[in-house]
């Protein structure tokens, strides 16, 4: 059995997001917000695309209230501390560093702190 597939595979779209897809996504969710169900909401806006990476688009990328760009000194040294005293809860430490999503950190960690640290 199992459960039904979240979209039909053959005609969504994969890879980058295209600036005018991001346009659709942040101007439906602005209008309409997301419904509570990211299934529907594609091709409500109009967009070829699956449910789950609208909503990870939306939440690692669109968010009006995402913090994007460098991490200060600051920044990296809330997210070792937390690292040393909890270990990879990514989620935990981005609640504590308001704008940067959980996604963000894990991978400024993996691509540059470890690096640094080691």
């Amino acid at each position: 059995m199992g459960r039904a597939p979240c979209c039909d595979k053959a005609n969504v779209k994969k890879g980058p997001w295209s600036p005018e897809e991001d346009a659709k996504l942040r101007d439906f969710i602005e209008r309409f917000g997301t419904g509570g169900n990211w299934i529907a909401l594609p091709q409500k806006a109009g967009l070829k695309r699956c449910g789950k990476s609208c909503r990870l688009r939306w939440l690692n990328y669109l968010r009006p209230n995402i913090k994007h760009g460098e991490f200060s000194d600051e920044e990296d040294r809330i997210i070792c501390s937390l690292y040393a005293a909890i270990g990879s809860r990514w989620s935990i430490i981005a609640s504590q560093l308001p704008g940067r999503t959980d996604n963000d950190i894990k991978n400024y960690w993996n691509t540059k702190l470890k690096k640094k640290l080691l």
